[in-house]
């Protein structure tokens, strides 16, 4: 009798875990979702590798996933703004990145994650210059505030700034060390 109540509390316990970890409640597998669009973990994990070919540097993946969640909509915002970037200017821009850097790009290609932030870098750089820059800046601003947004705990709650912020997990406990005696 022990044993199964045991066993029911550890699968019960294993259940809960994952659900609370294993993503978006509602879209396992899902390190965000953004206005009912997912950005899977495998997504978010190539973009992650994929700058770190092109750069040469380690990207955090809760910054990279603050990225991909708001890149759509600048890019969108840009292109109603007569501001945009193609799919072939953002491998270009990878492209010369890793060559740059003294580094050889990915023999598969880029995933989607890297070109969207490619997309998003060039976009960027080209509403600052543009007359409409301020205006769209603003129309940015309040799409990001605006949008439905839902991140894995594991990454933490997104900002209306357009930041994600870790959370606290209550249901993980901290430990302390356990003190030195003296002498």
């Amino acid at each position: 009798m022990t044993s199964t109540r045991l066993s029911r509390g550890i699968a019960a316990a294993t259940l809960l875990t994952a659900l609370a970890l294993g993503g978006c409640s509602a879209h396992p597998g899902a390190a965000a979702v953004v206005d009912g669009e997912r950005i899977t973990e495998a997504e978010l994990a190539r973009a992650v590798s994929d700058f770190a070919a092109v750069t040469g540097q380690q990207v955090d993946s809760v910054a990279m996933l603050g990225t991909l969640v708001v890149a759509p909509v600048l890019i969108e915002v840009g292109a109603e703004h007569g501001v945009g970037a193609s799919e072939d200017e953002a491998v270009a821009l990878l492209d010369q990145q890793a060559e740059v850097s003294g580094l050889t790009a990915p023999e598969d290609g880029y995933g989607s994650g890297v070109i969207d932030v490619a997309r998003m870098t060039l976009v960027n750089q080209r509403l600052a210059a543009a007359p409409e820059g301020a205006a769209a800046t603003q129309a940015i601003t309040e799409r990001i505030s605006e949008a439905e947004v839902e991140v894995s705990p594991r990454y933490g709650e997104f900002d209306p700034s357009g930041q994600i912020v870790p959370q606290a997990l209550p249901w993980i406990a901290t430990t302390t060390p356990p003190a030195t005696p003296l002498g």
